[in-house]
């Protein structure tokens, strides 16, 4: 995939400092770095002989998600867009780390190991995007605890995932820091593990920032680090689940779902009055509710540019019920697609 810069971050001002240096650079997902076996592309249906099928949009597994994020990111970024909000599925195992893969039945009682270790692995295959464009020298993981973030350097050690890993404090005060040492991730650095840093002090320069699993409490943080870092800086959200997050106000509430663009979500049983369907958007196409079906394409429920509100999600599960309602081919847990 090729990231292309967007000219309107390079002349509008002189502190618009992303993409500047990177004209036409690869932004290559190294295979090695993903290893989800395609388990999902046909599956036996209850009838014997017939498989499960999926349309073109609907990503029919992790994989292939993980190539439509791609896509989404490189398109975005060619449209100026330099706020972003990716969301993937709790616990999804990209297979990054080689732990055990949750049952879609123990899906509601996820180990929060397990939905740290998805944040983690999500937050290493998009930094890894950006590897030799020249801005992934300048990139930054933030964290939302110190823990997470050394786990994370600990992970990394050894491995090619650029930038430095910090930790975004709720309250200002000043968070230790986790780099990497030896050979392998952050050694370039060569910084004191125990250096304090915040958000407020995020460092100059910083071309691309990763804030991943953000808490209520840091909003405001996020928020002063997104207006001091100016639009020249590209923010993305990793899993911040901002339709779930309790914001302190409107105002907030506002910001954050007018300021980042929501260029991918893949969200199975979005509402939780409703067991089943995929909400769903790849940038720039629209965001769908989707219904998988045992054969045949996905139902497509709701279909708009702007993302759906619950009440909306709410009245097309409702008018789905009754067909749904003894259909032999109905009924797919979409935890198992993306698990």
């Amino acid at each position: 995939i090729t990231i292309t810069p967007s000219h309107a971050f390079i002349a509008s001002s002189g502190s618009l400092r992303p993409f500047s240096r990177c004209i036409a650079t690869q932004c290559d997902l190294p295979s090695r770095s993903l290893r989800v076996t395609d388990t999902h592309a046909s599956t036996r249906s209850p009838l014997g002989g017939l498989h499960m099928q999926f349309g073109k949009q609907l990503p029919k597994n992790l994989k292939d998600a993980v190539t439509q994020l791609r896509g989404s990111i490189q398109a975005a970024l060619q449209n100026r867009v330099s706020r972003m909000d990716v969301e993937m599925p709790y616990a999804a195992n990209f297979g990054v780390e080689g732990r055990k893969t949750v049952k879609a039945e123990d899906m509601s009682v996820v180990r929060q190991e397990d939905a740290e270790a998805s944040d983690r692995e999500l937050a290493r295959l998009i930094a890894e995007m950006f590897k030799g464009t020249g801005i992934d020298e300048n990139m930054v993981i933030a964290f939302s605890d110190s823990g997470q973030a050394k786990k994370a350097v600990r992970q990394w050690e050894f491995s090619s995932v650029p930038g430095e890993v910090i930790v975004i404090d709720a309250k200002g005060k000043k968070a230790k820091s986790a780099k990497g040492g030896g050979s392998g991730f952050g050694a370039k650095k060569n910084v004191d593990e125990e250096k304090a840093i915040s958000a407020s002090a995020i460092p100059d320069g910083t071309e691309v920032l990763l804030i991943v699993a953000p808490t209520a409490k840091q909003l405001n943080a996020i928020e002063t680090a997104a207006s001091n870092l100016g639009m020249g800086c590209l923010i993305i959200l990793v899993n911040a689940r901002l339709d779930e997050i309790v914001y302190a106000s409107e105002t907030q509430q506002s910001f954050f779902k007018s300021e980042f663009n929501r260029v991918f979500m893949l969200k199975p049983s979005p509402l939780n009055t409703w067991k089943g369907g995929v909400l769903f958007r790849s940038y720039p196409d629209d965001f769908q509710l989707c219904m998988p079906r045992t054969i045949g394409f996905p139902k497509i429920l709701v279909q708009k540019d702007e993302m759906p509100t619950l009440e909306e999600l709410n009245e097309a599960f409702k008018g789905e019920k009754e067909s749904l309602e003894g259909d032999i081919f109905a009924g797919i847990n979409p935890f198992n697609m993306f698990k």
